[in-house]
């Protein structure tokens, strides 16, 4: 039997590939952009100008300096001055104190409170400071709950100066009209409403029809030189649309008015909009007599060196580039290696127990793990730690209950024992449930990939991310497709001792960096972490008892019905070995998840240390996700980025090619060979693979450019999304293997309540617009509905004589075997 090639060469791929990886690293450069970085001890200076406009100015100045602060990654340093007013500040600053609180406070819950107090103050129709309080709602993004709406439309038919923040408000949750209409409103006859409404529309999120950019333009074209609104209205448009240069140019020359309240205005936009050489001018603004100028160009002078971009240098991306030519290599090597479908998917059954348990692990920490446990941890705190109590018993449960019953069918696909007990149509529904459930996943591995590391590391615009991923699946595909689960296996392993070390190397260098373990590691619980709740609290985001349920849940669900670890189990030699490969899959999986969230308390160290690398708009708590990838670029040396951002893609291809092969496995034998009359060669067979592997791939890149419309931080992201249909995919196993009396159509009305179970948990704020249960309650709820649901059906549907003899399930009394 001569080797098996896919319609287009390997070579010639390789070639295309290698091609296509040549231009993408070309655009993504090796140097930083020109303008270079404030000095320490300047930026120190200007921090100190920010601080000494909060110890001196008083009113909304002074509140301007707490605002440019917080912008910088000091929000701590606004509470002390903020925290005794908030009770008892003058009725005309009390919004403004209110606003500081709202963005400063570290407390979910407090804050909260302070943007409550806010919304108090504009229902309250008689109230002194409605205007005030309708801006600080927009500014915040707070979104119009339905029994506020009517007073909010009700503000915004007041005369346009009043109204344009209410519009503000109502474009912020969505209301198109209203963006119209502050469109409309930047032809009123009165400047200020003119002004007003200029800021509304370049605070509004993208993007921006043509239309609504020209509008901004022509308004700020059409404002008199002389007008109070000029310098908004230019800034606006300098934001806002995309041929902005001339009014940035006109910025640059505002900062040199002769009028105050100009100066300010003017270096203010610069914060926004200006760029690495723009600090000439601002300098020159050092020296103004007035404090509240000084604030602003201080803070955009901040700003504009944030936004200057870390790229990787060539030695890194020699690495990368590297380590993806090394992937190519080991798919060559395994190619031609599989002659039979067994061996192509299943590795022969003869693998090492220790590689493929390693390849287990390598595939559960994906990239979304990888950046998940470090933001996490420095978001919301360690709870999260508290699931892996569960570990031991979950070696427990699997090696002694559902290993040993997989172990005993001679089975390719996991979903033939649905069949064999509960028909064909509980097998497609499970085949299905699992390729929805891993295309979704892979999805999200790309999407975590491109857009919260790479994107970001390389400084280059989003619109390169289709690119990116196209690299990345092209690879992954190669490999994957030409070698099968040997070669699967093989990159595991490899690209598990990579990930490892990336986290290992950021770990020693933040070390080294900051004096030793003890000048990183948390002396108390930090301000901004949930405090622990131990018990059942179903709106509490984590809880120890609900860290200990869903990772049970995620994890058993996972072992007894993803074929991508039964899969694994039927790889190896006997019981044994599969017994000894999840161990070291689970143990490998909880050493490195715990490293993982410990390097979250280093990292979040290390940016208290270090804000100025936070980038502009960023702050540690919002934005913790992005920390992990920031700091690579920005705090490791040369070569060093280079294998941590390895690291990364190895964490993702690891498991898109398991995923790639698994899905292949399910399509191959649940779809094709399920319904094909004639059985075809094992040459034929092993190609058809191939080429489903290849199209599964292109299926999942497409994908991935839609996850970013889901809401939540990657752990919520990874809960809502990747494991959306894990709990019921289980659930039918469940049903198959440990209810005698359960029935096919007992189990697909079960299945059917279990996902409407998952799905009403995980979007309950999207699907009603209030707070809900916690989304670590969506799995273990969906299982025990759709369990107690398909087995009283079941019951029901045998006495009214439904339903059919139970078959058993065939099996292979030999494949037990401890020997």
């Amino acid at each position: 039997m001569g080797q098996l090639h896919l319609p287009i060469s390997q070579a010639a791929t390789c070639r295309w590939l290698a091609l296509l990886m040549a231009c993408l690293f070309a655009g993504c450069g090796s140097t930083t952009t020109s303008g270079g970085r404030i000095p320490r001890e300047e930026r120190t200076a200007l921090i100190g100008e920010l601080r000494s406009a909060l110890e001196s100015q008083s009113g909304w100045p002074r509140i301007h300096a707490a605002e440019a602060l917080i912008a910088q990654g000091y929000p701590e340093e606004t509470l002390e001055t903020y925290r005794p007013l908030a009770d008892n500040s003058p009725a005309e600053e009390r919004i403004g104190v209110w606003r500081i609180l709202a963005q400063a406070e570290p407390g979910r819950a407090a804050r909260r409170a302070m943007v409550e107090r806010v919304r108090a103050a504009f229902l309250d129709p008689d109230g002194p400071d409605r205007l005030h309080a309708v801006e600080t709602l927009a500014k915040l993004q707070f979104a119009v709950p339905d029994e506020d709406r009517a007073q909010v439309v009700e503000y915004a038919r007041r005369n346009p100066a009043e109204a344009a923040f209410a519009h503000w408000l109502l474009a912020n949750s969505g209301d198109d009209a209203s963006r119209q209409t502050l469109a409309a409103t930047l032809k009123d006859p009165d400047p200020v409403a003119r002004l007003r409404a200029s800021f509304a529309l370049s605070s509004l999120p993208g993007p921006r029809t043509s239309t609504e950019q020209a509008a901004i333009a022509d308004a700020a074209q059409a404002e008199p030189a002389d007008s109070p609104s000029r310098v908004m209205l230019v800034g606006a448009a300098a934001k806002a649309v995309n041929v902005s240069e001339p009014f940035r140019a006109e910025l640059l020359k505002l900062v040199q008015s002769t009028d105050v309240e100009r100066r300010r205005q003017a270096a203010t936009w610069l914060g926004d909009v200006g760029r690495p050489a723009d600090q000439a001018a601002l300098i020159t603004l050092a020296d103004d007599d007035d404090p509240r100028v000084r604030m602003a160009a201080a803070n955009a002078r901040l700003r504009i060196d944030r936004r200057i971009p870390h790229r990787m240098e060539l030695a890194d991306w020699g690495v990368v580039a590297l380590y993806l030519l090394g992937m190519l290599v080991l798919g060559w090597h395994y190619s031609g290696k599989s002659k039979t479908t067994e061996d192509y998917m299943l590795g022969g059954r003869q693998m090492k127990s220790w590689t493929v348990g390693v390849s287990l692990f390598a595939t559960i920490v994906s990239t979304i793990s990888y950046l998940t446990w470090p933001g996490e941890v420095i978001q919301h705190g360690p709870m999260v730690l508290c699931g892996l109590l569960s570990y031991p018993l979950i070696a427990l449960v699997v090696g002694r209950f559902l290993i040993p019953f997989f172990m005993t069918l001679r089975v390719t696909s996991a979903y033939e024992i649905l069949e064999s007990r509960l028909g064909v149509s509980v097998r497609l529904v499970g085949s299905l449930f699992f390729l929805t459930l891993r295309l979704l996943w892979m999805a999200v591995i790309i999407y975590t990939t491109t857009t919260k590391v790479i994107i970001p590391i390389t400084g280059l615009d989003p619109s390169w991310t289709p690119w990116i991923a196209i690299v990345m699946g092209l690879v992954t595909i190669i490999y994957t497709a030409e070698g099968g689960l040997t070669a699967v296996v093989a990159a595991d392993v490899v690209q598990a001792f990579i990930l490892i070390g990336g986290a290992v190397v950021s770990m020693v260098v933040i070390t080294v960096d900051m004096g030793g373990v003890g000048e990183w590691w948390p002396k108390e619980w930090a301000s901004h972490w949930q405090q622990p709740i131990l018990g059942y609290d179903p709106s509490a985001r984590i809880t120890l008892l609900g860290a200990f349920i869903a990772t049970f849940t995620w994890f058993i669900c996972t072992a007894g019905s993803d074929q991508m670890a039964i899969q694994r189990y039927l790889a190896t030699r006997d019981l044994k070995s599969a017994r000894r490969m999840y161990n070291i899959s689970i143990l490998s999986s909880g050493l490195v998840e715990t490293f993982l969230c410990i390097l979250g308390f280093a990292l979040l160290a290390w940016f208290k240390t270090h804000r100025e690398y936070l980038a502009d708009g960023q702050s540690i708590s919002a934005n913790a996700d992005q920390l992990f990838p920031r700091f690579i670029v920005v705090g490791l040396p040369q070569g060093l980025t280079g294998l941590v951002v390895a690291g990364l893609l190895a964490a993702a291809m690891s498991s898109l090619s398991s995923g790639l092969n698994s899905s292949c496995s399910v399509v191959t034998i649940d779809l094709i060979d399920r319904f094909r009359r004639k059985r075809d060669t094992e040459t034929n067979h092993v190609r058809v693979a191939k080429f489903v592997s290849v199209a599964i791939g292109i299926i999942v890149v497409s994908l991935s450019l839609l996850v970013g419309l889901v809401q939540g931080n990657l752990l919520e992201l990874a809960f809502k999304v990747v494991n959306l249909l894990t709990a019921p995919l289980f659930g039918l196993f469940f049903l198959a293997m440990f209810v005698p009396w359960a029935t096919a159509f007992g189990t697909l009305v079960g299945a059917a309540a279990g996902v409407v179970t998952v799905v009403s948990i995980n979007f309950w704020k999207e699907l009603t617009g209030t707070a809900g249960p916690s989304f670590l309650w969506a799995m273990p709820a969906s299982l025990v509905v759709e369990v107690a649901v398909g087995s009283l059906v079941s019951l029901v549907h045998r006495a009214a004589g439904g339903g059919r003899p139970t078959p058993g399930i065939p099996r292979a009394p030999d494949a037990s075997s401890e020997t």
